[in-house]
């Protein structure tokens, strides 16, 4: 695979020193490749560049990472490809540049496919098997990032295997059917936000299917998934599709920490850009109706 080197930046504050063990590795940067890091401290370390479609005056029109990857400059061999989130964009648009440097034809269908759906989100209608299987295999964190990128190099090359795709197509089907069953939906805002009561994994994926704006609740979320004796509690998780639909996700979060009685100076509502939540291992006051009430206002 072109001698490239594959990793994962971590955004908390706690990945600092792994993020600059990465970066160190690329030659202080020097031959580091982001794709779609979305995290300006870290994008403006990538000396050969950051395929992203997320920036200030970007739209839901520009090209995505994987668009970008099929006419950028190829970075040299060895080069470090790093990114923040691992979804089907970004680890697709790594595997176009391997397949690129390899010489081998990438399907430029597929690869538009791909970007449309990671631009507009459900709104562009459930894309084709070869996508969805894309889109699981991206994130699944059990397998090394490289065999990720190796995969899918071979989906876009036509070189995949047809009945691993399907398995793969059937698992995320079957999950979303898990998810339906077990969970309650409901339109707000004209339409704008769903709020979805669920204890269920897949809630906010669900959720995404009916709004880019996502209020996902869950009365039951374990303190500790390793240890069940340690309890449940209620807890809600804020998120819109991207960076490009019109909701200040913080100012949520300032309003939220002001009426929720469960805040308290070291457990508080937080989060980042696109996604926020009520605080780690306390039930949050609040009704899933105020939520979406305070969600609303900050609408754009």
């Amino acid at each position: 695979m072109s001698n490239f080197k594959f990793y994962q930046f971590d955004p908390r504050p706690q990945g600092r020193e792994a993020n600059e063990v990465i970066i160190n590795g690329a030659n202080g940067g020097a031959s580091l490749l982001g794709v779609e890091v979305t995290i300006p401290t870290l994008a403006q370390m990538c000396e050969l560049g950051n395929l992203d479609h997320h920036g200030d005056g970007d739209t839901a029109d520009t090209p995505s990472a994987v668009e970008q990857a099929m006419t950028c400059d190829l970075p040299p061999a060895g080069a470090t490809l790093a990114t923040v989130r691992p979804d089907a964009d970004s680890v697709s648009a790594m595997a176009v540049i391997v397949s690129r440097a390899e010489g081998r034809e990438v399907d430029e269908v597929l690869v538009a496919a791909i970007g449309r759906f990671d631009r507009i989100g459900p709104a562009a209608g459930r894309p084709d098997d070869g996508v969805l299987a894309i889109g699981r295999m991206a994130c699944d964190f059990k397998n090394p990032l490289d065999k990720r990128v190796a995969w899918i190099a071979d989906v876009l090359t036509g070189e995949g295997d047809a009945i691993e795709i399907a398995e793969l197509v059937a698992a995320r089907d079957a999950e979303f059917e898990a998810a339906r069953a077990a969970s309650e939906l409901s339109l707000h805002a004209d339409g704008r936000i769903v709020c979805v009561q669920s204890s269920h994994r897949f809630a906010t994926n669900l959720g995404y299917e009916a709004a880019a704006v996502v209020v996902a609740f869950n009365s039951q979320m374990a303190v500790d998934f390793r240890d069940a004796s340690k309890g449940t509690y209620a807890k809600f998780t804020i998120c819109r599709h991207d960076s490009h639909v019109p909701v200040n996700i913080m100012a949520v979060m300032d309003e939220l920490n002001k009426l929720d009685s469960a805040v308290t100076e070291g457990s508080t509502w937080g989060g980042r850009g696109d996604i926020g939540g009520s605080p780690q291992g306390i039930s949050s006051e609040l009704s899933p109706a105020q939520v979406v009430e305070v969600v609303s206002r900050h609408l754009g």
